[in-house]
């Protein structure tokens, strides 16, 4: 069986099912998890999957690979990988696997990897299949339990509303893995609550389920409106991400959601770092410095936020993508539908609209994340590239491609690490310096890639 390297990411493995993914890749990677986790003394595992067609027949390959090589599993079946890093937090191993291809095409399948309470990069799964590993031959047992309900109290343990019935929530699924929770999840924490999409569908027949692309919040925002709800969430296929629409339907970027719940919990907290990725906007960091807390960049990436959160212990982390974290009451992995509980407590603790909270907060021009498609193979020259060569002056951070920070906003350009793209982002302090500032950048793009096409999408 031939191992295309590729689908080995920085922090996840993703690939195509059957051409890059399929039973016979799955085994070996479940090899390698393996030795992993007896490199780690870890004798356990946790298992799940998303609603991806592909899931089921990969799951199976997985738990079997992994049992075969020494190590006890425990499927917990289909689940969003939030569910799944819980599984992993409340275990004796603090380990999972999740089998899902996130917000990705839905052909696409992959994994998530947490390993004695550490993320695992699927550069090293990729070392780790080139080992022909010793393991005995007793196959260990595979257990299958629902931990859902286990979650779903816990949520109900440490949040409380007050008269949750008077919040009106729209909940799109995008027919994704959270419709296994979080209509559930909603309804008993008290609210009103309006469904949409929740039965499960890999074919995602309605919108793709990637609350990042304004065209898949369409749907939201009109029955947000029509229902006169006080807000709308949607989940990305495996329920780790959530985007947010308020009652008057404007959509909020997830970085002022995260200045939200930046004051929120800096005020329960004597001061605390809050961790934020480069796609963010300086305001974010203003806001957490205004109360108290210390603000702390880095490169984007579940698997880079998670490793800055061990080494901090911070509050709270966020990504412009949607990923937040709560490592205040909560666990500290990443987790769409509690973000989703916590922006309606916020409401439940306020007397202000979703909308009124926004507007008291800074104002500023900004993008929503942009793309230029390049080849999966050449994006990270091409990144490297341009931080070295661009002449635009201002102070430069180069932890996760080049952010430049001018008196007047700020341009951003990275390389995806899941897709073959090349991510960008603008913010100024007006249009008119916003406008100036998206120019500049790609002018100085264009100056030093003129053999890419840099249409942005």
């Amino acid at each position: 069986m031939k191992v295309i390297e590729s689908i080995f990411r920085e922090y996840d493995i993703r690939g195509t099912y059957p051409e890059e993914i399929n039973e016979g890749v799955i085994s070996i990677i479940g090899q390698a998890i393996a030795l992993k986790c007896k490199q780690e003394g870890i004798t356990e595992i946790s298992v799940g999957r998303d609603g991806r067609l592909s899931g089921e027949i990969l799951l199976d390959s997985m738990c079997n690979s992994i049992a075969k090589s020494g190590i006890s599993v425990t499927n917990i079946g289909l689940v969003t990988s939030p569910i799944l890093y819980y599984a992993a937090k409340k275990s004796v191993s603090k380990s999972g696997i999740m089998i899902t291809g996130s917000h990705n095409p839905k052909d696409d399948n992959g994994i998530k990897m947490v390993i004695n309470d550490k993320p695992v990069s699927g550069t090293e799964i990729l070392s780790l299949t080139k080992c022909v590993p010793e393991f005995d031959k007793t196959k260990k047992e595979i257990i299958k339990i629902n931990i859902i309900e286990d979650y779903i109290n816990d949520v109900l343990h440490k949040i409380t509303l007050n008269q949750p019935e008077k919040v009106k929530v729209v909940v799109d699924c995008g027919n994704g893995a959270a419709g296994c929770v979080a209509p559930e999840l909603f309804k008993r924490l008290g609210c009103n609550v309006i469904n949409l999409f929740s039965e499960i569908d890999g074919n995602f027949p309605n919108h793709h389920p990637d609350p990042g692309k304004l065209a898949n919040l369409q749907d939201l925002i009109k029955a947000v409106k029509d229902e006169k709800a006080d807000l709308g969430l949607a989940f990305d296929g495996d329920g780790d991400r959530v985007g947010l629409i308020t009652g008057k339907g404007n959509v909020v970027f997830p970085d002022k959601i995260m200045m939200l719940f930046a004051e929120d919990v800096l005020a329960n907290n004597n001061g605390g770092q809050i961790i934020f990725d480069v796609k963010c906007s300086n305001s974010l960091a203003q806001i957490i410095e205004a109360n108290g807390g210390e603000p702390v960049m880095s490169p984007t990436g579940h698997f880079h936020i998670k490793n800055k959160l061990r080494e901090t212990n911070a509050l709270l982390a966020g990504e412009m993508s949607g990923h937040i974290f709560f490592n205040d009451i909560w666990y500290g992995f990443d987790d769409g539908h509690y973000a989703g509980v916590r922006i309606i407590d916020l409401i439940n603790k306020s007397d202000s609209s979703i909308d009124e909270m926004v507007s008291r907060l800074p104002e500023s021009f900004s993008t929503p994340e942009l793309n230029i498609h390049v080849g999966d193979d050449m994006k990270f020259d091409i990144v490297r590239k341009f931080a070295e060569e661009c002449l635009l002056d201002g102070n430069k951070i180069t932890i996760d491609g080049l952010r430049i920070e001018f008196s007047n906003g700020w341009g951003l350009l990275r390389a995806s690490n899941t897709t073959p793209k090349l991510v960008l982002r603008f913010e100024g302090k007006s249009e008119a310096d916003l406008k100036s500032i998206q120019e500049n950048f790609i002018n100085e793009f264009k100056r030093i890639c003129p053999e890419i096409d840099s249409t942005m999408h």
